[in-house]
C-alpha cells in the first residue's frame, strides 16, 4: 500500500507543477501585454503641465504690468491735472495751462514711456462743495477753478495701447487703460469793507486793527496768495487800498484810517466793488466781499439793493457786525441776498475769532 500511494504521489505531482507552471506562465503573459508605456505617459504629462505652468507666468507677469501701468498712468495724470490748474491760477491762461499739464505729463513715464496728452484731454470748468462737502465739477462753469485730464494709453491716443510682454501666448497682444484726475485751485479776490464812523472811536477800533491783523496772518498760512482790497467808509466810502498780495498793507490801511461821520453802508459797499472791479479777471477768481458795522446804515443809498447788484456781478457777500447797537437784521439780509453768512460779534475777542474763521474758510484747495 504504501508503495502504490507513493507511485500516485508522484504521477500527480508533475501534473499538478506543469499545470501551476503553464498557468503562471500565461497570467505573466496578459501582464505584460496589458501594461501601459509608462515612460511615455509621463513625458506627455510633464509637457501638458510645464506648458501650463508657462502660461501661468506669463498670465502673472501680463497682471503685474497692468497694474503697474495703471499705477503710473494715474500718478501722471494727477500730476498733470495740479501743474495745470496751478498754472491757470496763476496766468489766467488757459492755453499756458494746457501747456504745463503736457510738459508734466510728458516728464512721467506709463510703461517705461512719456504720457503724451492731446489739448481734448483737458477740461476747464468750475467745481463747487456740494451738501454732502464733496466737490462737483461743472465742465464750461465759471469763475474757471479746475483742470479735469484725462490720460489716456489707448489705440486712439497719441502714447497709443500699452504692448504686453506675453501677448502671443495669452492671446492679447494689448492693453487698453485711461484715468481722470481733477485738481481745484480757488484763487480769490478779498475786499474788506470797514466801518470809521463816529461810533468807532476808542476800543472797538483798537479791536477791528487787532481782528484784521488775525485775518491776515490767517492768510499767510495758506498755501496760495490771496489778493486782498480794503474800503471804507462813514458818511462816504473810500478805496484805501485795491487788492495787493502784499497783506502788510492792509494792515497799514486800518491803521491809517481817520473815524468820524454818519453811517453809509452802501457807500461803502460800492467803495468795495470799484476795488473788486480793478482785480483779476472775474472767469478765473472767485469774488468776495466781507463787510463790518458796529452801527446802523443811516446815509445813502438802501444796502440791499447793492448787494442784489453786486450778488449779480458774482461776487459772494459776508457781513458782520460788532456790538450791540449794530443793526444785525439787516446785516443778516445782505448777507442772505449776496450767498454769503452773517456773524456777529459782542467783543473784541469774538471779532477776532470771526476773521480768523472767514480766512480759514478761503483757502486753496486741491481736489480729486
Amino acid at each position: 500500500m504504501n508503495n502504490s500511494t507513493k507511485t500516485i504521489y508522484k504521477l500527480k505531482s508533475p501534473h499538478r507543477m506543469r499545470f501551476f507552471a503553464a498557468t503562471g506562465h500565461r497570467t505573466g503573459a496578459e501582464q505584460v501585454r496589458k501594461r501601459p508605456p509608462r515612460s511615455g505617459a509621463m513625458l506627455i504629462l510633464i509637457a501638458i503641465m510645464m506648458i501650463g505652468f508657462m502660461m501661468a507666468v506669463a498670465f502673472s507677469v501680463d497682471i503685474a504690468q497692468m497694474h503697474l501701468t495703471k499705477t503710473e498712468l494715474r500718478t501722471a495724470t494727477d500730476a498733470a491735472s495740479k501743474a495745470a490748474a496751478a498754472t491757470l491760477a496763476e496766468t489766467m491762461n488757459r492755453s499756458q495751462a494746457i501747456k504745463r499739464g503736457r510738459e508734466i505729463a510728458a516728464a512721467n513715464s506709463v510703461n517705461s514711456e512719456p504720457l503724451l496728452l492731446s489739448r481734448r484731454d483737458f477740461k476747464f470748468g468750475n467745481a463747487k462743495p456740494s451738501k454732502t462737502g464733496k466737490f462737483e465739477f461743472r465742465q464750461g462753469g465759471q469763475p474757471y477753478n479746475t483742470v479735469k485730464v484725462t490720460g489716456r494709453r489707448v489705440k486712439q491716443s497719441r502714447s497709443g495701447a500699452v504692448p504686453l510682454f506675453f501677448g502671443g501666448l495669452t492671446g492679447v497682444d494689448l492693453f487698453e487703460t485711461e484715468s481722470t484726475a481733477a485738481a481745484t485751485y480757488i484763487e480769490r479776490d478779498v475786499v474788506l469793507v470797514v466801518d470809521r464812523s463816529g461810533s468807532m472811536w476808542g476800543s472797538k477800533f483798537r479791536d477791528l486793527i487787532s481782528a484784521i491783523k488775525t485775518f491776515t496772518e490767517t492768510l499767510e498760512e495758506t498755501p496760495v496768495d490771496e489778493y486782498v482790497g480794503l474800503a471804507s467808509y462813514a458818511e462816504y466810502g473810500s478805496t484805501d487800498v485795491p487788492l495787493t498780495p502784499n497783506l502788510y498793507r492792509i494792515d497799514q490801511g486800518v491803521r491809517s484810517l481817520r473815524l468820524g461821520g454818519w453811517t453809509s453802508v452802501s457807500r461803502g459797499m460800492q467803495a468795495g466793488n470799484q476795488i473788486m472791479q480793478g482785480g483779476r479777471n472775474a472767469r478765473y477768481v472767485e469774488r468776495t466781499m466781507i463787510v463790518m458795522t458796529d452801527g446802523r446804515h443811516n446815509r445813502g443809498p438802501d444796502p440791499e439793493l447793492i448787494a442784489r447788484q453786486l450778488h449779480e456781478n458774482k461776487i459772494m457777500i459776508h457781513t458782520i457786525t460788532f456790538g450791540r447797537d449794530a443793526d444785525q437784521q439787516r446785516m443778516r439780509k445782505i448777507a442772505l441776498i449776496g450767498g454769503g453768512r452773517h456773524y456777529h460779534a459782542d467783543n473784541g475777542i469774538q471779532l477776532k475769532e470771526i476773521y480768523r474763521e472767514i480766512a480759514l474758510t478761503l483757502s486753496t484747495i486741491m481736489t480729486q
